[in-house]
């Protein structure tokens, strides 16, 4: 289990960031230019393809890492333009170098800074050393079983993201199972009933309002970002073994007449992949195993008598046309996913938390 951390960059004297702002710049134009070569051209990670860039204040060795960073970037737009079933445009790299132990290397400080990083520069042999301090997220994953530092960092500006590896724990077999619903209004709905997240649709709603690359949705991203981590933080990891989550991909795009422009609209600063990724993460971190299930009509079907029906559902309340059946819809849905994580796992527990 590999977790990044970040460090500030504060320590640093204003010369050694100078330095670093001039290796950011030739390494995101030796990636934007592989980028832009590539994406006309194929090609792949040899001897040809690297020498395709000259003119450059780059390394050999920058350079190559330069091109497998490219190649990631123009891999990883085509297959979610492929998946998303729309075109798309040539991409423009402006984020932090990723380097690894053969540029960067993490060794322990002294005194008050108790973290160091030599980072090798543009001038060929030459390394700076960047003094910084532990935090306690670091100092957190350090304290794991087997936890030790990963040479190589991710370089940015104004900060330096380290990685630290520890061994995977087995997951729990102690523990109760539990069935999620990740919603547009209320972010989270377990199957015991309880909601968390309810004031995620002001949010939502913030950046819809919000123009477009302006700083107040930028405010907006950042305070939809905080929130669903705070808000994952409130789970009971401590006391569930399992947890049940619905395989959600690809719900923003499409037309059908579900999906109107209000429909896309509401959907557009939703971000249950962030959900997603953080509850792999927390669910990784606490030893609980996670239970991908289909997420067909979760929110249509019946707990109590399994009768699937469109006419169940209007709007967020559930009224079974079968056997009367009245419930939250939300609450449904984490129901239904808890049934099926239940059926994966071969368990006997019973899925009716909530009557």
């Amino acid at each position: 289990m590999k977790r990044a951390c970040k460090v500030t960059l504060n320590f640093a004297t204003n010369k050694k960031k100078r330095v670093i702002y001039a290796l950011l710049q030739a390494y995101r134009a030796g990636v934007n230019f592989y980028i832009q070569s590539l994406w006309n051209n194929p090609g792949k990670l040899d001897k040809e393809t690297l020498a395709r860039c000259q003119n450059t204040r780059l390394s050999e060795r920058y350079k190559s890492n330069a091109l497998k960073q490219a190649l990631e970037v123009v891999i990883s737009t085509r297959k979610a333009s492929k998946a998303t079933r729309k075109p798309c445009s040539l991409p423009v790299y402006r984020g932090p170098a990723v380097l690894d132990g053969k540029f960067v290397s993490v060794e322990k400080g002294r005194k008050s800074y108790d973290l160091v990083l030599r980072l090798s520069t543009l001038k060929k042999g030459s390394r700076i050393t960047i003094p910084t301090r532990k935090t306690k997220v670091v100092n957190k994953w350090l304290s794991k079983p087997g936890a030790k530092f990963v040479q190589g960092a991710c370089i940015s500006e104004n900060w330096i993201s380290v990685w630290v590896e520890c061994l995977d724990a087995p997951v729990k077999t102690e523990g109760s199972i539990l069935g999620l619903d990740i919603g547009l209004n209320k972010l989270i709905t377990d199957s015991f009933g309880r909601f968390f997240g309810k004031k995620f649709k002001p949010i939502r709603d913030k950046i819809v309002r919000r123009k477009p690359g302006s700083k107040g949705r930028r405010r907006a991203y950042r305070e939809r970002f905080n929130y669903i981590n705070r808000i994952l933080n409130l789970l009971p990891w401590t006391e569930t073994k399992a947890l049940g989550i619905e395989d959600l991909k690809h719900l923003k795009y499409g037309k059908k007449r579900s999906r109107g422009k209000s429909f896309r609209r509401a959907m557009a600063p939703w971000a249950y992949r962030q959900v997603l990724n953080r509850i792999r993460a927390k669910a990784q971190e606490n030893r609980v195993r996670l239970v991908p299930v289909p997420p067909a009509n979760t929110s249509r079907c019946c707990p109590s008598c399994k009768t699937v029906s469109k006419s169940n559902r209007t709007g967020e309340h559930f009224h079974c046309v079968a056997c009367d059946y009245r419930q939250d819809a939300d609450i449904v849905g984490a129901l239904n996913v808890l049934d099926r994580t239940i059926r994966l796992m071969g368990s006997v527990e019973s899925p009716m938390h909530v009557t």
